[in-house]
């Protein structure tokens, strides 16, 4: 029956090998040579994009979706297996993120067929990009008659993925997913390492409060070191640099990485935390691809605590090895922020030439806590306040604790209001109700878990 079906309507049964043959008008494909290149699996969407913006570019160009488990060099070599099917299948679309809150929809196993663009020449083209959902991989094969130019188009278009990268200049977050096994114990997924688009609202220098030297200390370590990379590699300054945050928690070190993110909208910005820090040598794998880029890597006491005490001792190895392997000239800077200092490794805080400069955050001194209060006021009435007051109040609270008091302080003067349409107006009071409510159960060292370091 199927043979029948086959003779009757040859374009319902088919088996992909005969289809490529057909299509490029070869009755067989023996002087085809292939090329293959496999990519971590994130680069999939920027290879499909790059692979079919070459193919505009021919005059004649056919696609098939085809999931087949043979690589392109077997179903054009190899001879068939009994029990492995060539007869096309129609392939699975899978979503792929090409932005914050965006995404499309992308076949898994693609053939691109690029007929000669004259009758004479020997450009015929086969190019086939699949995703490995198992291995967590993309691989691009390239078909030539002349392998050297086979070899070539592989070339340019990995190189080109990268120049055009959906991923470059961006703010992008890296998560770490673990593998899964069947009820056999076979693997279903392998650990997977995502790219995912970061959207947080930038912060501008009206934003952020901070102390100016310390300010002052990110924008020449940081900032002016990307915005004059050019100017500073004439004069033989390396772009390289490492820069510690450290400090007690709530005291604005991952504000102020926002803010860096922010200053910088040219240059790739990926941001690792949690499980993602145990993946160091895909994080800088990341960063050379898409450079000029910072890394910034938090919490990293968590992880690269002292070796003594360490369990991720193999980890801490990268990290150190990718920190002494950047070269002088890779526009590559890198960002540790850590809520405990004597925690981690020593190699990596006490060894010059790895961080090249430590800055301290602390619960912030009276001038800097009266311009965190009249940040988070300015929308609110406060013509009864006695913001003084409430600065001497507060002495020993960081930026999270007074961003909070204010909250709840809002939060008390609105049980005052026989509705929201009333106009709500601050007063002493409020902020005297919130402190004891916040410190009730939090007094002496615990009051550090709410933001209060001092008893």
């Amino acid at each position: 029956m199927t043979s029948l079906i086959a003779r009757v309507f040859p374009q319902v049964v088919q088996n992909i090998d005969d289809r490529l043959a057909r299509e490029l008008g070869y009755p067989s494909m023996a002087s085809f040579g292939v090329h293959t290149k496999e990519f971590p699996h994130y680069r999939f969407v920027d290879l499909y994009r790059t692979v079919e913006e070459y193919c505009k570019s021919r005059s004649e160009v056919m696609t098939i979706d085809s999931e087949q488990e043979e690589d392109l060099n077997s179903l054009l070599h190899g001879k068939r297996k009994k029990y492995i099917s060539r007869r096309i299948k129609r392939s699975r679309n899978t979503a792929w993120p090409v932005g914050p809150a965006e995404e499309v929809y992308l076949p898994v196993d693609r053939f691109w067929l690029c007929k000669p663009s004259t009758p004479q020449s020997r450009d015929r083209l086969i190019f086939r990009l699949r995703y490995d959902e198992v291995l967590a991989k993309a691989t691009l094969e390239v078909a030539s008659e002349d392998p050297s130019f086979g070899e070539s188009c592989l070339t340019r278009l990995a190189a080109r993925s990268v120049e055009n990268s959906v991923y470059r200049n961006r703010l992008l977050e890296l998560t770490f997913e673990s593998g899964a096994k069947d009820q056999y114990g076979d693997i279903e997924r392998t650990e997977r390492f995502r790219v995912m688009f970061k959207a947080t609202e930038p912060v501008g220098d009206e934003d952020i409060v901070i102390d100016e030297e310390v300010r002052e200390t990110l924008r020449r370590n940081v900032i002016d070191l990307h915005l004059k990379r050019d100017m500073l590699k004439a004069h033989h300054v390396p772009i390289r640099r490492g820069v510690l945050l450290y400090g007690p928690p709530g005291t604005g070190k991952t504000f102020a990485c926002r803010y860096l993110c922010g200053k910088l909208p040219n240059i790739t910005r990926i941001v690792a935390t949690g499980a993602a820090l145990l993946q160091v040598n895909s994080i800088f794998s990341l960063a050379r691809t898409l450079q000029p880029s910072l890394v910034i890597l938090e919490d990293v006491d968590l992880v690269f605590s002292s070796r003594e005490v360490n369990l991720y001792s193999s980890v801490l190895g990268d990290l150190l090895d990718q920190m002494d392997g950047l070269r002088p000239h890779e526009d590559i800077g890198f960002i540790l922020t850590t809520n405990s200092i004597d925690r981690m490794e020593a190699a990596i805080k006490d060894r010059p030439g790895r961080i090249s400069q430590c800055i301290y955050f602390g619960a912030p001194k009276a001038e800097l806590r009266k311009r965190y209060l009249l940040h988070y006021l300015q929308r609110y009435k406060t013509s009864a306040l006695d913001v003084d007051k409430l600065v001497a109040e507060s002495d020993g609270a960081t930026q999270a604790f007074l961003k909070e008091w204010v909250h709840r302080s809002v939060q008390i003067a609105t049980e005052r209001l026989a509705s929201q349409y009333v106009e709500l107006e601050l007063q002493n009071e409020d902020f005297r109700e919130a402190m004891r409510e916040m410190r009730r159960f939090s007094e002496g060292s615990t009051g550090r878990i709410i933001g209060f370091h001092t008893a």
